[in-house]
């Protein structure tokens, strides 16, 4: 934990709340960003809490996800003073009541600036994207007719595509109406700026560039309302977010120079990654000196699919990541996190792969891949909440953890429920009987299978979402091209995945339960862990977005183009920085020693840091 003495950069930030200015604070690695973000939402408590109240005003704090919101709001202690909330929570909170200036900026801004898109990919030939995009315009322009004509109400819901007709938003379309609304209605800028003295941006790296330009809007006066973002510029890693981030013209950048979090080693490296903030140890680990080497192992040349590894080179690549765990004497220490390029590679060790597949595939969205990601999928959350534990404690014979599962999970074994007037021996013999049927059905039948046995016993509550997918025949053949198969798909995910067994719904509820060492890179973000191995290899990691080996050795591997190279820098920086103590990192390379060689021509390692394997 950091030291609760204020920073240099926390007395800075309350001069701005006290002087009624806009500030943003560069806050590096293991700096501190949240306590600092806490203290100044404690401070503003402190000396205008009482004014706020009497007039009915809030501090809004707007953060990145769900579980961030509670950990803020539980370190406030729930109080009402303070609006906590993710972004798009906040936005469509704001807007949602203004119904036609909503349907005017979708009828003169959002859909118009969708269709001018489409246009560009419409060169009047008869290609598949050309044909794609005619299609797309003249559904635009319809639904937009539809709208003019009929002007119904306004809604957001999770869907993949939107259907502008019916008024019904997705995720992206929060962001671009609500951002075009506040930019541009002064009225509503002054409502915000009334409501909301202070507007706190919790991980602001990660907003949207049409955001920050609206909340600045708001701000731009001198006074309140003031606007404090909180963020690490080199720790963005999401596309068509801000990335770099400021308030209104005249506010003042804060940069948090403190780690304390990194040994000496590893704050060596990192601030070879970046030029705008240079940190010094702090803390209880500014005399924990840690260690940091890196391993570079010959890559397969690939021989597989589009340039990917053979069945039996992945087998090869796995051998040398244990030999590596050998080599550091890392292979029984239970404190190493070991941190992959992507979730496929995770999903391969563990034995998820085809789920994996299916849920980022051509049937998955991003608001499903990314439910999908942290376990609350409506198709996978039975099985990751109840189903799983239940069947886990059946075989391993635990009918106290039976029971307790039932019990938080099952609304026929809550305290009111249909079962309320049995006896605890009865609830007992009941909660076996059950548990043994799941585990059977566990070894031998489908997903769907399951799921129906528990809707029909009332076994565990099922969504309406759910039982409405349980319920419907098998839909026909998917087809890309078409607008309502993709506005759908998420029917074929689903009839994807009641087909499959549940061999693979194990190991992905222990990676989800953090039952296993391995995270993705991304996923990794905000933790910190005493030991951490990084393992690099852009082939088995298989994407076009990153390029570790051309970003970190481009004499070696060729150069990469600009956007690879700002993504993959700030992608190292904020996989390094996980680690405590010490760092270690398996870098697979077509050319080991000429990689090796360059990694120390360019200032990043010394040659002691660096070894080799064949």
């Amino acid at each position: 934990m950091p030291d609760l003495q204020p920073t240099e950069a926390d007395i800075q930030i309350a001069q701005c709340i006290g002087e009624e200015a806009s500030f943003a604070v560069i806050a590096g690695a293991g700096s501190g960003k949240t306590t600092s973000l806490i203290e100044a939402l404690k401070k503003i408590r402190e000396t205008q809490g009482r004014q706020l109240r009497e007039r009915g005003q809030n501090v809004v704090c707007i953060t990145y996800t769900n579980r961030a919101v509670d950990v803020i709001s539980s370190r406030l202690g729930f109080d009402e003073l303070y609006t906590v909330t993710t972004l798009h929570g906040f936005l469509w909170g704001e807007v949602s009541r203004f119904q036609t200036p909503l349907r005017e900026a979708l009828a003169e801004h959002v859909i118009p600036a969708h269709i001018e898109k489409a246009q560009l990919d419409d060169n009047g030939g008869n290609s598949k994207k050309a044909v794609a995009a005619r299609k797309k315009i003249e559904r635009l322009r319809a639904e937009l007719a539809e709208l003019v004509e009929n002007n119904p109400p306004v809604k957001y819901e999770e869907t993949t595509v939107s259907d502008y007709s019916k008024c019904v938003l997705n995720h992206d379309d929060i962001i671009d109406v609500a951002s075009h609304l506040i930019t541009t209605k002064l009225i509503l800028q002054k409502g915000l700026g009334f409501k909301y003295p202070f507007i706190f941006v919790d991980e602001a790296q990660d907003t949207f560039p049409q955001v920050m330009a609206a909340l600045n809007s708001v701000c731009a006066r001198e006074g309140l309302p003031i606007i404090g973002y909180f963020g690490d510029p080199m720790q963005q890693i999401y596309d068509k977010r801000a990335g770099d981030f400021a308030g209104p013209e005249g506010s003042v950048t804060i940069a948090k120079q403190e780690n304390f979090r990194c040994s000496v080693s590893v704050i060596n490296l990192l601030n070879k990654f970046r030029d705008d903030v240079e940190q010094f140890p702090a803390g209880k680990n500014a005399d924990v000196a840690g260690s940091v080497e890196i391993t570079i192992a010959q890559a397969p040349d690939p021989e597989g699919y589009r340039r990917t590894y053979t069945p039996e080179q992945l087998d090869h690549v796995s051998d040398i990541f244990h030999q590596a765990l050998e080599n550091w004497k890392w292979q029984d220490i239970p404190s190493v996190k070991k941190l992959f390029l992507a979730r496929q590679m995770i999903a391969r060790r563990l034995n998820f792969s085809t789920l994996h597949r299916l849920f980022t595939g051509v049937y998955s969205s991003s608001r499903s891949q990314s439910d999908y990601e942290n376990g609350t999928h409506y198709l996978l959350k039975p099985f990751v909440e109840g189903i799983y534990p239940l069947v886990s404690a059946s075989i391993r014979g635990d009918p106290k953890r039976v029971l307790e599962v039932l019990r938080q999970t099952s609304p026929a074994f809550s305290p009111g429920g249909v079962n309320k007037g049995k006896s605890l021996k009865q609830m007992l013999g009941r909660a076996d009987e059950v548990s043994q049927k799941l585990a059977e059905l566990w070894g031998g039948t489908t997903t769907k299978d399951i799921l129906k046995y528990c809707e029909d016993s009332s076994l565990l509550p099922i969504s309406d979402r759910l039982s409405s997918q349980l319920g419907r025949d098998t839909r026909d053949d998917f087809d890309a091209e078409n607008e309502d198969h993709q506005r759908d798909k998420g029917d074929w995910l689903a009839d994807e995945f009641f087909k499959m067994d549940c061999s693979e719904i194990g190991p992905y509820a222990e990676f989800l339960d953090e039952n296993s060492p391995f995270s993705t890179q991304h996923g990794s973000k905000g933790e910190e862990y005493p030991n951490v191995l990084v393992m690099i290899d852009d082939i088995e990691a298989s994407w076009n977005t990153y390029n570790f080996g051309k970003t970190l050795t481009p004499g070696t591997a060729g150069d990469p183009t600009e956007r690879q190279a700002e993504l993959t820098r700030k992608l190292a920086y904020v996989c390094f920085s996980r680690a405590e103590v010490n760092l270690r990192i398996l870098f697979f390379s077509l050319k080991p020693k000429a990689a090796g060689q360059e990694l120390i021509d360019r200032g990043l390692f010394k040659g002691e840091q660096i070894s080799y394997i064949d």
